[in-house]
């Protein structure tokens, strides 16, 4: 909810959906950018545009200007997901990438929680440019973001030969991707459908489990802010532990460890109403669980899974479908929200978790016993190739 500003729930859901809408069109937009003209410029425009909209909110903050502002913002953070992911790509060989993209995923959840601490600190400290009030929190991230996307423009390249160092085996015969070709791989397919109900719930919990710990669970501001953070936090954890369990105990099958996490996902929502009457510990238990069973399935299928399943010179596309994808389900996450809390009550918002977790383990079922190599209908790999 943006600071200083008095929204009701239909207005948030409007700002909600325009930043999903926007931000899955520059996804889209991206993954054609990062393959084609490189991750690098792809990020820095991304995180420019980005920078410059939010900025713009200390001066326009009417509901017109703001769904104007979300929606360049989204488009702009649409573009660092497939730009990073198709570095990561280039500059890692197979076998080193799932722990390099477990650690590189967990700072999505726990950039969350320092953004979240961040946002308060400019909001509410007298030190710095106090005249601006809450506004600062629009101002001093935008200016923190273009300091560090210059940062990484200038000080990495797009690939190793780009730095004077050997190329990494190429994929296949393949030199340039094509969407045509990611759309028909079968294992991207799968993976962006589980992704639309997982990326639902992701954003369904993130977004407004501070509201119902407050209005159900009756916890003061502070304690629910607290206590919802404990989500992100947790999933850092879900996102390591979950490529351990599959390098370690699976043989780098994918499919199952996430197919287990989301069945206990589903498992957590139906228990967490009779938690939270338990006291916060419990509550806070359970809230850290599903953050690391959300975000598990998240890193290891979406980053990890994702890349295996096609050659480098498509991984921006790749990348961009499965999230681009996902995001649908973000975007309509807060419209499906406000009805079902307002027409059922937020207690049986976490039976709708439920089925939303549900399905996406059913949709990756009949591949539990594929490996991470790409199968029949995937891009295909040579033997030791990347």
């Amino acid at each position: 909810m943006l600071p200083g500003a008095t929204h009701n729930l239909g207005e948030v859901a409007d700002l909600l959906f325009i930043f999903g809408l926007a931000y899955t069109i520059g996804h889209m937009i991206a993954g054609t950018l990062a393959d084609e003209k490189g991750p690098r410029i792809t990020a820095l425009v991304g995180g420019l545009l980005s920078a410059a909209s939010t900025s713009a909110m200390v001066l326009f903050h009417q509901q017109h200007a703001l769904l104007t502002l979300q929606l360049l913002n989204g488009l702009g953070q649409g573009f660092g997901f497939p730009a990073m992911a198709r570095l990561l790509a280039s500059w890692f060989e197979r076998k080193e990438r799932s722990t390099v993209l477990a650690w590189w995923s967990a700072s999505y959840s726990l950039g969350g929680v320092i953004a979240a601490g961040l946002s308060v600190w400019c909001a509410t400290t007298p030190l710095l440019l106090p005249w601006l009030g809450w506004k600062r929190s629009y101002l001093l991230p935008a200016l923190l973001l273009s300091a560090v996307v210059l940062y990484f423009y200038f000080t990495t390249e797009n690939d190793p030969k780009e730095a004077g160092l050997p190329q990494l085996a190429k994929s296949g015969n393949k030199e340039k991707g094509s969407w045509r070709s990611v759309l028909r791989n079968s294992d991207v397919r799968t993976i962006a459908a589980m992704y639309f109900f997982l990326k639902m719930n992701r954003f369904t919990l993130l977004l407004w489990l501070p509201l119902y710990l407050i209005q159900t669970v009756h916890y003061s501001d502070g304690l629910a802010g607290a206590t919802s953070a404990l989500f992100e936090f947790f999933g850092f954890v879900g996102a390591v532990l979950a490529t351990y369990a599959s390098n370690r105990y699976f043989q780098e099958r994918r499919y199952p460890v996430a197919i287990i996490m989301l069945l206990a996902l589903g498992f957590m929502s139906m228990m967490e109403p009779l938690i939270s009457t338990m006291g916060w510990w419990p509550s806070a238990a359970s809230i850290s669980l599903m953050g690391l069973l959300i975000y598990g399935p998240d890193a290891l299928m979406v980053s990890t899974a994702v890349l295996e399943s096609v050659p480098n010179c498509e991984a921006g596309r790749a990348s961009a479908f499965v999230n681009g994808i996902g995001s649908a389900g973000q975007m309509l996450s807060p419209f499906l929200v406000t009805r079902f809390a307002h027409h059922y009550g937020w207690d049986n918002l976490f039976n709708l978790l439920l089925i939303t977790s549900l399905i996406p383990a059913i949709i990756m079922a009949r591949k539990w016993n594929q490996g991470s190599t790409p199968g029949p209908n995937s891009a295909v790999s040579l033997p030791g190739e990347v």
